[in-house]
């Protein structure tokens, strides 16, 4: 890991530091001796099948494409996908590209098809999400928080916003094309002759790998049986995922009602997408603690159950990832953005 990382992680430890001692140290410590740690131990359980159902949702994408790859493999991929989002800027990102290279070099398929099948993965996400966000705005109206209400409202609106020029680009091939080359004249800006040598790189992605991905893509569209099963577990997911907040605060004593963990899912997933430290290590903590503490849980249960969450669904995939990843060639994710194949 380099410095700049190693500082943004020692900076997010410092924000948990300083969370505990605002709920109070001794509290929290209290309530984690105390807590019903066979529960504690399924919320994991429950976090491992989150992640095979991942895995199931977008193997069904790819057997849409024709590629046949084994649900071990593509479990692997999610996890090493998992490990690169986690140590990279934003929620999702470097992530994507390395899932896509993983899976192509396993299979021996084009990138092409492989990045259709991520990208359909993650719109098909935005089906449950529109539900989740709509039903925890209605639920934050209801409870008369006009401040979480304006702010669930916009972030409702950021998200809506940015995954609708995300689709415009991938359905669109003069936009798409644009997009490749303002990415091009911004690495211009900073390495010309970077940008000079991987000029040819670019051109390949802009006149094969773009026009094959969206092909794929208008396939996966059309194949509705494919579509509606990844759906479906896309719902799995998500009502995994609320579960898994449900068993932690219940095992601490807390019980939180689904619909309030939806609302700080929604808050959390939007600034996730823009966070600057790695998967938001430090500020999801915070933004997760400030949220429930705003529905009514108590500071020391809030700060304590985000924290355990957050051990469980961030800080040991991480370090599960790592291990999967530690064959992964450390050139992988730049070859895989750069598109050296078609």
């Amino acid at each position: 890991m380099d410095k700049k990382k190693a500082a943004f992680f020692a900076g997010a430890l410092l924000i948990i530091g300083a969370l505990i001692h605002w709920a109070g140290a001794k509290g929290v410590a209290e309530i984690i001796a105390s807590s019903n740690w066979r529960l504690l131990l399924l919320a994991v359980v429950v976090y491992v099948f989150t992640t095979l159902t991942s895995a199931l949702r977008w193997q069904v994408l790819l057997k849409g494409l024709n590629i046949r790859a084994p649900i071990k493999v593509v479990w692997k991929a999610i996890f090493v996908g998992m490990f690169f989002n986690n140590v990279s800027p934003g929620a999702k990102g470097l992530g994507e590209f390395v899932r896509v290279y993983y899976i192509s070099k396993k299979t021996g398929k084009p990138y092409g098809p492989t990045t259709a099948s991520v990208m359909m993965d993650r719109i098909l996400d935005l089906i449950p999400i529109g539900f989740m966000m709509i039903l925890a705005t209605l639920h934050v109206y209801h409870l008369g928080e006009t401040i979480l209400t304006a702010i669930i409202i916009f972030l409702d609106a950021v998200m809506m916003g940015f995954s609708a020029l995300v689709i415009g680009l991938l359905m669109s091939e003069e936009k798409a094309h644009g997009a490749i080359w303002w990415i091009f004249r911004q690495y211009q800006k900073l390495s010309k002759a970077g940008a000079e040598k991987r000029r040819e790189s670019f051109e390949k992605i802009d006149t094969v790998t773009i026009p094959t991905f969206q092909r794929d893509f208008k396939v996966l569209l059309k194949s509705r049986a494919y579509t509606l099963i990844a759906i479906g577990w896309s719902f799995v997911y998500w009502i995994l995922t609320v579960a898994r907040y449900y068993l932690v605060f219940f095992s601490i004593g807390q019980p939180i009602d689904p619909v309030s963990i939806t609302v700080v899912l929604v808050v959390s997933m939007v600034v996730g997408m823009f966070a600057i430290i790695p998967g938001g290590a430090g500020i999801i903590e915070a933004v997760n603690t400030a949220v429930f503490t705003a529905l009514g849980i108590n500071p020391e249960y809030a700060v304590t159950g985000t924290i355990l969450e957050r051990l469980i669904s961030y800080w040991a995939p991480t370090m599960v990832g790592s291990f999967v990843a530690a064959d992964f060639k450390p050139e992988a994710a730049e070859e895989a953005m750069a598109g050296v194949e078609a």
